[in-house]
């Protein structure tokens, strides 16, 4: 009776072993660089610092971060949730010298909104997962109330470095991460027990390097001193401490320092084969006297149309445009 038992699970792990082998092809097919699985739910070193770190008051004014329901429990999300594909696509690329009077713009925006490029893969592994595995999804790029770099640390996608960022072994940080919550129990709990590769140690060179020493500690970003958020979620007037210390990095959309200073980073610069992400609308930067020669959100709109840099609004880059020329 007990060999049968045992013939029985390993007939079933060999089954989920199987499927999850054709996920992950079929991610990869569609597009995918990365595909790890862990099971739907977050440990507690994670979402213990994460509440702690609200409690800070870290998370400046963007109020969303507060859903916590949905953090610690996956359920919320999809009733009967028990495994989370995470998902990664290496979105680096070389960028061009930057002219005079042009402001910089984060690698991640120089295209269309990675959230549509990276939405529309999203549902075809969804589909193919209902359709032929029969499973429940509820997919995010970035949006959604939950972990995800807690998650893909989880799948063995990476490790968070100091700088908070997912670094992984292939293409370092610079990837963006997309989830599909299912309720097919197929998580690869041994690939979730290895470690990628050694990602810190006594290294703080991203630390130091912050313009604006947003990095109190290692894996802490206070949001209120982050240039990224300044210049991109902040809607308010970035305050008169932080404009210098912007003016000086000639940012103009969001800031790669702590990226491109990690050494991992610097090992592993792969520029990115998918065409979707090539075509500019931002490119690598953006004259200031053209930003500052845009007379209506129509005309915004116009421009930048699927672009990242709408998150910011004609009135937040032309606050950073005014810094940039102060």
């Amino acid at each position: 009776m007990r060999q049968k038992r045992i013939a029985k699970r390993r007939l079933i792990l060999e089954c989920i072993d199987e499927m999850r082998q054709e996920i992950e092809k079929i991610a990869k097919e569609i597009g995918f660089d990365l595909v790890g699985f862990t099971p739907a739910n977050v440990e507690d070193k994670y979402t213990n610092r994460f509440f702690d770190w609200l409690e800070k008051g870290k998370e400046a004014e963007m109020q969303y971060m507060r859903e916590r329901k949905s953090r610690q429990d996956l359920k919320k999300i999809l009733p009967g949730a028990k495994t989370v594909i995470v998902l990664g696509i290496n979105y680096y690329r070389e960028q061009s010298p930057l002219e005079e009077g042009h402001g910089r713009v984060a690698r991640y925006a120089y295209g269309r909104d990675y959230h549509k490029i990276i939405g529309k893969k999203l549902r075809k592994l969804e589909n193919y997962i209902r359709d032929v595995h029969k499973g429940k999804t509820k997919a995010y790029v970035d949006t959604g109330p939950l972990l995800e770099k807690a998650l893909a640390e989880q799948a063995g996608l990476g490790r968070i470095g100091k700088n908070s960022c997912l670094i992984t072994k292939y293409f370092g940080s610079w990837t963006f991460l997309a989830e599909i919550i299912t309720d097919l129990e197929i998580s690869d709990k041994k690939k979730n027990s290895d470690t990628p590769f050694n990602i810190c140690g006594n290294c703080k060179i991203c630390m130091e390097a912050c313009p604006t020493g947003a990095i109190e500690e290692p894996g802490v970003i206070d949001c209120n001193r982050c240039i990224s958020y300044l210049t991109i979620e902040n809607k308010k007037e970035i305050p008169a401490s932080f404009k210098n210390m912007i003016s000086r990095t000639k940012t103009v959309f969001g800031c790669d320092i702590c990226q491109e200073v990690c050494p991992h980073n610097k090992a592993r610069q792969k520029t990115n084969e998918h065409p979707e992400l090539k075509d500019p609308i931002a490119g690598d930067s953006i004259s200031l006297k053209k930003i500052k020669e845009i007379k209506s959100d129509e005309q915004f709109l116009n421009i930048f149309a699927g672009s990242p840099l709408m998150r910011a609004k004609r009135s937040g880059l032309q606050r950073n445009a005014k810094i940039l020329e102060d």
